[in-house]
């Protein structure tokens, strides 16, 4: 319990740095733009319906003005309907230029900074780290290197050459002793050959 109770320590800081970077990765730039172009020409619509509501209103008090014989207070709403006129146009501009900032989004493409460049590979280093090192502690990584070396695959040169070696030995019709493949090993086999005269020294 205590060894997985590390682990989790261990493990938490790159798991949260990896987390927070593909977060960041799900953000771009040029579709957080295109959003924004959207709610400008939505709100630039809104506002026009607004505009021309007020235009309509104006016309009608300036027709009550006109029969009441009230001449600035139509001359005002007059003023009112130019100034609704004006914030028509203003915001068909607006709409027409959302939609060209949408369209010359096609031509753009996001950018990735070279220190999130640098960050994602450091966090996929320490991150494949993290999972040798879960591996290794946990014993997985030994049971996988026995099923690949079980089929065959990966298997050091070295070992190969040990191998054959002890079949010659152990073969009645070779001509390799038993001192030959010792004297092999330890030629091949630098920390075997401290191991032989560890034991050689042992055993005098």
């Amino acid at each position: 319990m205590l060894f997985w109770n590390r682990l989790i320590v261990i493990l938490r800081p790159p798991a949260t740095a990896i987390c927070l970077y593909a977060l960041m990765g799900c953000w771009s730039p040029k579709q957080a733009i295109n959003d924004k172009a959207i709610e400008v020409g939505q709100l630039a619509s809104s506002s026009g319906d607004r505009f021309d509501n007020i235009d309509g209103l104006a016309s009608s008090s300036a027709a009550r003005f006109d029969a009441i014989g009230d001449s600035e207070g139509a001359l005002e709403q007059q003023e009112i309907q130019a100034e609704a006129q004006e914030g028509l146009d203003e915001q068909a501009d607006i709409g027409s230029y959302a939609s060209g900032i949408r369209s010359d989004l096609h031509g753009v493409e996001d950018s990735v900074p070279w220190w999130a460049m640098l960050t994602g590979r450091l966090l996929w280093v320490v991150g494949g780290l993290a999972v040798l090192f879960f591996l290794w502690r946990s014993g997985l990584l030994g049971l996988i290197k026995k099923v690949i070396w079980g089929v065959g695959l990966f298997i050091p040169s070295r070992s190969i050459r040990e191998a054959e070696l002890d079949i010659k030995i152990m073969d009645a019709d070779s001509e390799v002793t038993i001192r030959e493949g010792i004297s092999a090993k330890r030629a091949s086999d630098p920390a075997y050959s401290a191991a032989y005269e560890n034991a050689k020294r042992k055993n005098a």
